[in-house]
């Protein structure tokens, strides 16, 4: 099984969470590339196993959402971005958006597995490829304090073909104000040790597409 995994938060080789799931998925008889924030600039060579998305230059016209990119956090970005200009959302997910589409033209991915639900799920949901949606706290904290945001992940809630939630009260929050009363929510932590559940998850995403 392929994956494309995208992360919110730093995708920089080789020591950041993303990089760590690929290796547990191939543990596990699996294949998965990474698509996510980057400082690699998008002119560069990219590393084996990694599409890369530059948004430091588009981020340099804002200093919080600069400083988010450069915390290289998932929560750090998400918190940044529900606070920036419509038109500079607008540009950071045109460039989210082509490099989403090269990399699943490129991957021909089986799944696409979203870590966290912010400015990239609903993109991902965009490639007609079945997604799998890990949703962790600070996607629900960085949505309450943004409408836009607030309705990409509503978006992202509702189409993607499986939903996890990183924790308990997470999976909590999701049931109480988010999903509908029938909605499938399990839950596991993206992390290495997750692996098994992270591809039983994928196989459930295609069978409920098919």
């Amino acid at each position: 099984m392929r994956l494309l995994v995208i992360d919110h938060g730093s995708c920089d080789p080789p020591a950041t969470r993303v990089h760590a799931l690929r290796a547990a998925v191939r543990d596990h008889g699996g294949e998965a590339v990474a698509c996510g924030p980057s400082s690699i600039p998008s002119l560069a060579e990219q590393p084996s196993g990694l599409h890369g998305i530059h948004f430091h230059d588009i981020a340099a016209a804002n200093h919080g959402f600069l400083a988010a990119v450069r915390d290289g956090s998932p929560a750090a970005f998400l918190a940044a971005a529900g606070g920036i200009s419509p038109s500079l959302l607008g540009l950071a997910r045109e460039t989210a958006r082509q490099t989403i589409a090269e990399a699943v033209d490129k991957v021909d991915p089986d799944v696409l597995v979203v870590l966290h639900a912010g400015l990239l799920a609903d993109l991902a949901i965009e490639t007609g490829v079945p997604v799998v949606l890990h949703v962790a706290a600070p996607d629900l904290d960085a949505a309450a304090g943004s409408p836009r945001l607030t309705e990409l992940v509503t978006a992202a809630l509702g189409s993607a073909e499986a939903i996890v939630a990183a924790d308990d009260e997470t999976a909590r929050r999701l049931r109480a104000d988010w999903l509908d009363a029938d909605a499938a929510c399990e839950t596991w932590p993206a992390a290495p040790e997750s692996a098994a559940l992270m591809l039983a998850a994928c196989r459930r995403a295609i069978d409920r597409r098919m």
